[in-house]
């Protein structure tokens, strides 16, 4: 095979989670990654890969919300 073919194309997702919490934010996390894992290991020939871009809500849920779409339109400006 060659080079070019093993290539994988990210795609970057973001994902916020309140991490600071009683462990649900770290257990969401854990299991969202486990998928990813999981996944890829049986789908080994999608040359896309999940790029999870992970935010701290820090128990706000409209500061969370704008993290979101600030990093969403960050990222849209740097992909043009």
């Amino acid at each position: 095979m060659g080079m070019a073919e093993n290539m994988s194309i990210p795609v970057n997702v973001g994902v916020v989670l309140d991490l600071g919490s009683d462990l649900d934010g770290k257990i969401a996390l854990s299991c969202i990654e486990m998928a990813l894992s999981d996944f890829y290991a049986t789908h080994g020939d999608y040359r896309t890969r999940l790029v999870l871009n992970t935010r701290d809500s820090m128990k706000d849920v409209v500061g969370a919300a704008a993290a979101g779409s600030l990093s969403l339109s960050l990222s849209h400006t740097h992909t043009l």
